[in-house]
């Protein structure tokens, strides 16, 4: 083995779904399922989280299920650091029929731990008070620091509206927003968000009882080092 070899990484493959994998419409596979990997000649249970492969970007939207329909997709798992072109098949246990359904095919593309996955999260509130371009809203924080610091993030209302926080009022989290025309009083204020997803370990236990192959116990104890 190369000397990275025996190190654990968060890899990242491109996948497409297999050809003969046709359960998906009846039962998706979702991000963060128990999935078993056969990565060159290793074999490991991991949970992968699904996003778009952007070229044009190093930030990549989260895919909630896997992409269906011969799309292009990346999977980033913990697993032993493996290097490109490896190729790479993606099993799913069948619990009803008992048997292994290859899922989705492709090869590895790099061993990255900088690779941000990030998921997009709606916060939303509503106008109790309304002066025209201004607004006194509630119901999207619940105290006063939390909107200290989404201060100087911008703010989107469902008829088109932009605007940005103005200030704190009182103790339970309303704030003061000014927009950039006239609110009205049943349009409904959005804080869009970005939060970075990260792939788990999967620690699983077969019906014997006795482990199975994850991560943890594909690469030795000392060894499991996130490069």
């Amino acid at each position: 083995l190369l000397p990275h070899e025996n190190k654990a990484s968060a890899i990242h493959m491109g996948l497409s779904q297999s050809p003969g994998c046709v359960n998906t419409d009846v039962l998706p596979v979702k991000s963060k399922d128990i999935l078993t990997f056969r990565c060159g000649w290793r074999s490991w249970k991991a949970r992968p989280v699904f996003s778009q492969n952007n070229l044009n970007s190093d930030k990549h939207k989260f895919e909630r299920y896997l992409p269906t329909g011969g799309a292009f997709f990346a999977a980033s798992v913990y697993g032993p650091v493996s290097y490109t072109p490896c190729p790479v098949m993606v099993f799913r246990d069948d619990a009803v029929e008992g048997k292994r359904e290859l899922v989705a095919m492709g090869s590895v593309l790099s061993a990255d731990a900088d690779r941000i996955v990030v998921k997009r999260i709606i916060l939303t509130g509503y106008p109790v008070k309304v002066q025209k371009r201004t607004a006194t809203v509630k119901y999207m924080f619940y105290n006063p620091e939390d909107v200290t610091w989404f201060k100087p993030a911008g703010l989107t209302t469902k008829h088109g509206l932009n605007g940005h926080i103005v200030q704190s009022v009182g103790e339970h989290g309303t704030m003061k927003c000014l927009f950039n025309a006239p609110i009205k009083q049943h349009d409904t204020v959005c804080l869009p968000l970005y939060k970075r997803i990260y792939p788990k370990f999967a620690n699983t236990v077969s019906s014997s009882g006795n482990e199975e192959v994850t991560v943890r116990s594909a690469v030795a104890r000392d060894a499991l080092l996130v490069l």
